[in-house]
Order: C-alpha cells, then sequence, then structure tokens
C-alpha cells in the first residue's frame, strides 16, 4: 500500500518525540533492551505532568512508531508500531473485524477526573478510534461510494434555517436525487478557497436528526424563538451520547485480530463505543469541483470520494450579474466531524478533523500540535517547503510561493463566479490563480500511525485516501498557555481554515467557546444559531 502523509516523497514526519513517548525504531530489540532501566522513571514524570488516563491509570510509556521514519516504497518498508490492533479496533459496536455501518455514541475511556494538558499516546488513541469509527459509519457503503450515504440523510444548514436561504431559489426545482445543493463558497473569514485548477471550494454544514430535532422542538430555527429562549433562563443544551447499560446488550464480541507488531505485545481491551442512544451532531464538509473532463482522482492520482452537485448563485455572485445554477462534480477535500458525548468532558463535545490526503504540503516551519510555549506559534507565518514542482502535485499547492516565504495568503481583490471552468475569475474576467496553502500544523505520530492502520484497512476503496488530522477534547481546565483546556493545543483543516492556520486561535474548541446566539446567549460550542441575516 502507499504510503500518505508524506511531507517529501519517501520520507513521514510527524510530531517528535516528547515526554512519555519511545521512539520505535526497526531494530525494536534494542529500544526494548533499555525498557525496564526507564520504565520507573517515565511512569513517575508521566504522573507529575498529568498523563494518566481513564479509571486505571495508564502510566506506562507511550509507545509510538519513530516519528522521523523514513520508509521506502520501493523496498516494501511500513513503519514499525508497538502495539497490537484489535478487530475491536474497527467497528463501533465490537462485533466485527471492519469498519462498520454503527456509529459511536460515546467515548467510554473518557474520565474528567484526570488532568491532561500534553498529547500522549494511549491517551489519545480512544479519541482518533472514535473519530475514525465515527467517519467510517457516516459514510457507509464504504465499497459504493456511488449509492447515498448516511450523511445525506442529514438536513442541511439552510434546510433548517429559513433565515438562510439559497441565493438562487429556482436552482432547487427538478434536482436530480443524489445531488447536491450547494451555495457557501466563504470561508469563516470571509475569504475563498480556490484550487490549483482556479475553482472555487464550496462548503456545506449537516445536522444530524438528533440536533435538527432539538433545534425544531425549541424553536431555535427562528430568531423570535432565539430570543424568546434567551429569556427563558434555559441554558443551549444538545443532546449527548451515552451507551447502552452493558447488562441489557448481548452483542457478541470480535475476538482480538492482531493489526500491528510487535508479536508479543499483550492483547489490548477495547471497550464498545455503541451501542446506545446517539447525541447531537454537526457535520462540515469542503467540496472541490472537480476541472471539466477530468477522473475522480487528485493531481497525484489518490482517488476522491464524489457527488453530483448544482450551485446555486445569486446576481451579485456572477460575472455577468445574472443568477446562475451549475451542475458540476464535487470532491471531498475536507470534513469537521463533531459530536457531543456524556462521559468525561464531552459536553464540550469532540472535534474530528479529516482531509484528503494530496491537498497540501507541510509548511516548512510546521510545529507540533503540542505547542504550548508561545502566544504566536508563527510570527513569520506558515512558509514555504523546498519542494520541486515535479515532486508531487497537490490540489491546493501550486509551487509558486519561493521556499521561506509565507504562504496561506488569501486572494485579494473582487473575485467573482464565470458561467464556465475556471469559475473563479476576477471582476475583469481574468481566470484567478489559486494560492499556495501549506499545512501549518504536524500530525501528532499516534495519530499518523491511526491513519496509516486504518487506510490499510480501507485498501481498495477510495477512504484510503483520507486521513484524520486530529481529534480535540477537553483535558484540563486551561488558562494562559493551555488555551480553554483543549488536547491537542491546535487543530485546524487546510481547507476550511486555509488563512487562519497561523493564529493563535487555530483551534476548533478554543474558537467556537466564543459562539453565541443572535440573542447573545452563549450557544452550546456552535455558532449555528447565529445565521447571517
Amino acid at each position: 500500500m502507499k504510503i500518505h502523509n508524506q511531507d517529501k516523497a519517501g520520507k513521514r514526519v510527524y510530531d517528535g518525540p516528547a515526554m512519555g513517548t519511545l521512539i520505535c525504531t526497526p531494530d525494536m530489540e534494542k529500544v526494548r533492551s533499555g525498557m525496564s532501566k526507564t520504565t520507573k522513571a517515565i511512569k513517575y514524570i508521566s504522573l507529575l505532568l498529568g498523563l494518566a488516563f481513564g479509571q486505571t491509570a495508564i502510566l506506562l510509556p507511550a509507545q509510538a512508531q519513530n516519528s522521523k521514519f523514513t520508509a521506502s516504497s520501493a523496498r516494501g518498508d511500513i513503519p514499525v508500531f508497538a502495539e497490537n490492533y484489535d478487530g475491536a479496533e474497527f467497528c463501533a459496536s465490537g462485533t466485527i473485524d471492519a469498519p462498520c455501518d454503527v456509529a459511536p455514541v460515546d467515548v467510554p475511556e473518557f474520565d474528567a477526573s484526570f488532568v491532561y494538558r500534553f498529547l500522549a499516546y494511549h491517551a489519545q488513541r480512544p479519541f482518533d478510534r472514535f473519530s475514525w469509527q465515527g467517519f467510517t459509519a457516516l459514510m457507509t457503503p464504504l465499497d459504493k461510494p456511488d449509492q447515498p450515504a448516511l450523511w445525506e440523510s442529514f438536513p442541511t444548514r439552510r434546510d433548517l434555517f429559513s433565515e438562510v436561504p439559497y441565493p438562487n431559489p429556482t436552482c432547487a426545482d427538478d434536482l436530480p436525487e443524489g445531488t447536491l445543493l450547494l451555495a457557501s463558497y466563504l470561508q469563516t473569514t470571509g475569504d475563498a478557497l480556490v484550487d490549483q485548477a482556479g475553482n472555487f471550494v464550496l462548503f456545506e454544514t449537516r445536522i444530524n436528526p438528533v440536533a435538527a430535532r432539538y433545534i425544531q422542538d425549541n424553536d431555535l430555527d427562528q430568531k423570535t424563538g432565539r430570543a424568546a429562549f434567551a429569556k427563558s433562563g434555559n441554558a443551549i443544551e444538545f443532546p449527548k451520547g451515552k451507551l447502552f447499560d452493558p447488562a441489557s446488550t448481548t452483542l457478541a464480541r470480535v475476538e482480538p485480530a492482531k493489526v500491528g507488531q510487535p508479536a508479543d505485545a499483550k492483547d489490548s481491551v477495547i471497550p464498545p463505543s455503541a451501542p446506545g442512544d446517539m447525541g447531537a451532531q454537526l457535520l462540515k464538509f469542503a467540496w472541490r469541483v472537480l476541472p471539466d473532463g477530468a477522473n475522480a482522482v487528485s493531481p497525484s492520482g489518490q482517488g476522491y470520494y464524489t457527488r453530483p452537485a448544482r450551485i446555486s448563485l445569486g446576481m451579485d455572485q456572477t460575472l455577468d450579474g445574472k443568477p446562475q445554477c451549475l451542475d458540476v462534480t464535487v470532491a471531498l477535500v475536507g470534513l469537521h466531524l463533531v459530536q457531543r458525548v456524556a462521559s468525561g468532558n464531552g459536553d464540550r463535545w469532540i472535534w474530528s478533523s479529516f482531509e484528503h490526503v494530496n491537498n497540501v504540503p507541510l509548511a516548512a516551519n510546521a510545529r507540533r500540535p503540542n505547542s504550548i510555549i508561545t502566544d504566536n506559534p508563527f510570527a513569520d507565518g506558515c512558509l514555504a517547503p523546498d519542494i520541486q514542482e515535479d515532486d508531487q502535485a497537490y490540489a491546493f499547492y501550486g509551487h509558486q510561493t519561493q521556499k521561506g516565504m509565507a504562504a496561506n495568503q488569501p486572494t485579494r481583490g473582487n473575485v467573482k463566479w464565470a458561467d464556465q471552468q475556471p469559475f473563479a475569475r476576477m471582476a475583469s474576467g481574468e481566470p484567478v490563480k489559486g494560492p499556495d496553502i501549506v499545512r501549518c500544523w504536524r500530525l501528532f505520530s499516534g495519530t499518523a500511525e491511526a491513519n496509516f492502520i486504518w487506510q490499510r484497512k480501507l485498501e481498495g476503496t477510495v477512504w484510503q485516501n483520507y486521513m484524520l488530522l486530529g481529534t480535540q477534547w477537553i483535558g484540563n481546565p486551561g488558562g494562559a498557555t493551555f488555551g480553554v483546556g483543549e488536547v491537542p493545543r491546535y487543530l485546524t483543516n487546510s481547507t476550511l481554515e486555509s488563512f487562519m492556520q497561523d493564529q493563535a486561535d487555530a483551534t476548533c474548541l478554543g474558537c467556537h467557546t466564543r459562539a453565541r446566539t443572535d440573542s447573545g446567549q452563549v450557544s452550546n460550542f456552535t455558532f449555528l444559531l447565529d445565521p447571517p441575516s
């Protein structure tokens, strides 16, 4: 299988070694021989740093793959793991040894009584597992991407809120079944993202039935209802997912199926994250318009998950000043998946972010997501890497930015939609050249390992070409350099927060903590309840 998440051809660079992390190299015996001498010291330091996790504190040194592992595809090298991955890793119910359509409802290992300030391998693993289980459940049937997926049954933001109409309502007329109706193309910064083919990226928010029902039952889908709710004195509390009582279920658990190495590691016990009552779930998609005549593959040949779509455009958005309905094929390039759960600090939601492996390269000065020693992590911006144009082609990086200069610069000027590709045009009609976008934050090594395992499990489907950027959750009280207590400290998506990755608040939880309704009420970490006027 081709190794993904590459920063350079043939080289995988993730988060570097940190406290509580054992560097695993191909020569594992030499590493293990020194473990007995250092385990007690690491356990003690880990306890002081608050790296304990779960009802029974896991104080063993984390054993992740070498964060600077160099693999040669010609030799068939793969990363070496110090963990076993049970078959129960892949399905939330733990009943089959494969990704399945059972959605996780909680993170049973999440225990708020333990304070956790830094990323650590064993503590992060349940959250990354939860993210991958949730992602794959939403996308089933995984081997038939042309069939409707679960998420397509969820209402969109425009479906729920009549205050957010489509720019050209006639585009909904005679919309073919299975065709997305898209309209949003500005990020939260107000900037449009244009890919290297000169087309806009479109964004779509979906709300699962649990969250939608809560919004409608409390009249939060109307401005007058939100005002009345604010005056009532009641807090906005979306439903939390929780597991059924284990005694009431009779699901047969799968026998452990060892996927990782080394062979002498002990079997892990993975508690099921389903069945149970599903909590609120919010999704935000980033869709790239496929160029005319292009196959459903990235510039470097990795397959995309695609959907037919119609783009609704008002007269103020188009080059010729006329409303338009554009029929296109779009490819998934980014996704935020946010879910509220009962365990631990899950009332502040679990925040997962995915993107396609061929979106962007890693910045030359990319930092670890544990970077807490500065309030200004990128004083000079996120810098263009030293890569040649023939090394790899990316959807959002065109090798225009000189090495060491700041990338992620938004397109300036009055940008409009043309009625044919490339769609992004200046007011003069000249095509817009997409900016060079880089990823500012490295993957945590444990997350990179989870990606490798899941991508291998998904081999033969388009989903092997997607990666988890990280899973964020509340692990400590916050303050000073610890933000609002989010772990990892930083998390952004190159297609959803392209131009704000270098900012001090480049963090899902840190940003959404400020969310309010249009009546000024704290809105439980979502901006949905402050729709644009």
